[in-house]
């Protein structure tokens, strides 16, 4: 079997996070998928171009089933996969999707009975995404107080999860504060911690509540703020400091009697090395779409694991993402939870046929039974983006 032609599409109908999604398609008729996990901030355009170098040099005519040798070639002969940063391992990590769709789909198998069988027949997921202007339930009303955090927690806690996400530290409009800095002003942080409190009030103590901080604070005010909501119980603290200085990381979490989590801006198990030894986290959330894709995650979950430590995927993109995601929690021991945003318009699902965000009911999701990576391309949808077609 030879991978004998490429499509990238760039997934413009979807006016938030328009996501980058290939199809890799063989001499066989069999096509694998990938999502590009560059899905906000700055880079989508070198996300399109470095797929089209990658596909182009390396993965036309190459075996798909050969995946392990793949992630070996991408990461040596394009020079920059030793040390490389977002763009080039979300670059492996898409290829490295669509691979192991193709091969799940040539086996008749989900991914995760060829990476050795699942140990949930179940996942516990949490949302994230409740909140802002991008999603559905957020109708004309935007929240901003405590009292209205509270009411809408209880409106997700309704819908059946039992536990939320969210970062607390948004300024209100028209409020005039600047963008977030290392340094917490007072207002924000009492604001902040005000949020949480409304939301734990809202769902009760059976709920778990995830507080989001990404890496804005500086070690001092990561301190003085997490031991401010220890008496709030969240889940974890996810990214108090930017992960980019282990020692930082280290220093909170040592001072801060709470769970940490971090990993989206970590990249293959090289990234995750120190803060695994040095046991710095406690949950590690690597992307299935920049850490290395399946592969590499796999293999950040077994060192972790001799550590104790726990998994959970990172995950804010579109439902080829979470589909990549749950082919990993499936098969790992040390999976904790896992990432979804269920609450997006329908237009961000309706890239492929069957959205796992909307089999979701009551906090859980089955594992998707059906080959490959469990989800089909939405072939009407896919019709009318932009692509660029290799062969």
């Amino acid at each position: 079997m030879r991978i004998v032609a490429a499509d990238i599409y760039d997934v413009n109908l979807h006016p938030w996070k328009p996501p980058v999604i290939l199809r890799l398609t063989t001499d066989e008729g069999i096509y694998g998928i990938g999502e590009f996990a560059l899905c906000y901030g700055t880079g989508r355009r070198a996300a399109l171009g470095m797929l089209h170098d990658m596909v182009e040099s390396f993965v036309i005519g190459a075996d798909p089933l050969r995946v392990e040798e793949m992630w070996k070639t991408l990461f040596y002969r394009t020079f920059w996969g030793q040390g490389g940063g977002t763009v080039v391992y979300g670059g492996i990590s898409t290829i490295d999707q669509a691979l192991w769709d193709i091969k799940g789909k040539a086996y008749n198998a989900p991914v995760y009975e060829l990476l050795g069988g699942a140990v949930h027949d179940e996942l516990r997921v949490y949302c994230n995404g409740w909140l802002g202007d991008e999603y559905a339930p957020a109708s004309d009303e935007h929240v901003e107080t405590p009292d209205e955090y509270g009411r809408r927690a209880a409106q997700v806690v309704a819908m059946g999860y039992d536990a939320i996400k969210f970062d607390p530290f948004s300024a209100p409009r028209d409020s005039g504060w600047k963008p977030r800095e290392r340094l917490l002003e007072p207002e924000r942080g009492d604001l902040a911690f005000e949020r949480v409190k409304a939301v734990r009030e809202a769902v009760g103590p059976d709920v778990d509540v995830l507080v989001e901080v990404h890496g804005w604070l500086g070690v001092t005010d990561a301190i003085a703020w997490g031991r401010r909501i220890v008496e709030l119980d969240p889940f974890f603290y996810e990214e108090p400091v930017d992960a980019m200085n282990v020692a930082c990381m280290a220093k909170v979490a040592q001072s801060v009697p709470i769970p940490i989590a971090a990993g989206e801006r970590l990249y293959t198990r090289y990234g995750f090395r120190e803060y695994i030894e040095q046991q710095v986290l406690d949950i590690l959330q690597p992307d299935v779409g920049l850490a290395g894709g399946i592969t590499e995650l796999k293999k950040i979950a077994a060192y972790a694991e001799t550590y104790n430590l726990h998994v959970q995927p990172h995950n804010c993109h579109g439902p080829v993402a979470t589909a990549a995601s749950v082919q990993v929690d499936a098969c790992i021991s040390n999976f904790i939870i896992q990432e979804t945003v269920p609450c997006r318009a329908d237009i961000t699902y309706d890239i492929v046929n069957e959205p796992l965000e909307k089999q979701i009911c009551n906090g859980r999701l089955a594992l998707p039974p059906g080959p490959g990576l469990g989800v089909t391309l939405n072939e009407s949808y896919l019709a009318k983006c932009p692509v660029v077609h290799l062969e």
